[in-house]
């Protein structure tokens, strides 16, 4: 018998604020088996090259998983700030630059002015949706199901937990662009999509 072990990893990662939305990742390992049930055969048999191991549909899914790791390195750090009230000690700046990170730090700043954080970590399913590697500045999308529903705003005298607007949607669609800075991933944007459950 042969068995043959093809593995398919999807990057998964967080995070959404109540006035963002977006966010991080697990991976997820795939098993495949194949049974060969020939008669046997006395005499040995070499191994036919086709028993090696097969490569990935994608050729792009290596450095669609850079992407993904950055967008995961971004929601992390942002859990952080959202619930310290402050980026100080983040580093949310090796993430993320122009539009995505003037945004995440203007909501930071409005919680913090609210007297509110943000407790727990938010749920997504991400993938890259788009990839461009040509041209001078490589670009990515990324789309993702952003789940709100363990991710709580709590005020941070009392540590109360403050209900989501009654039109908040729980999950909803989040796209962000991402460019290739200097051989790294940064966000560079995102749109939320409150409009497009999921």
């Amino acid at each position: 018998m042969s068995t043959r072990r093809r593995t398919r990893s999807a990057v998964h990662r967080r995070i959404l604020t109540p006035t963002t939305a977006a966010a991080l990742t697990a991976a997820a390992l795939l098993t495949a088996c194949s049974k060969n049930d020939k008669a046997a055969n006395p005499s040995p048999v070499s191994p036919s090259p086709s028993a090696s191991p097969t490569l990935s549909a994608d050729p792009q899914a290596a450095e669609k998983a850079k992407v993904l790791a950055a967008y995961n390195g971004f929601w992390n750090e942002s859990v952080k700030a959202y619930e310290a009230g402050s980026e100080k000690g983040t580093k949310l700046v090796n993430y993320a630059s122009k539009d995505a990170l003037n945004q995440t730090l203007t909501d930071i700043a409005s919680m913090q002015r609210a007297g509110t954080a943000m407790k727990g970590t938010p749920g997504h399913r991400a993938e890259v949706s788009a990839l461009n590697m040509s041209g001078a500045r490589p670009s990515a999308m990324i789309s993702d199901c952003f789940d709100l529903s363990t991710w709580k705003i709590i005020d941070r005298a009392s540590g109360q937990v403050k209900p989501f607007p009654t039109e908040q949607p729980m999950r909803y669609i989040t796209e962000f662009d991402a460019e290739l800075q200097g051989g790294h991933w940064m966000l560079t944007k995102f749109v939320r999509h409150g409009d497009r459950a999921c």
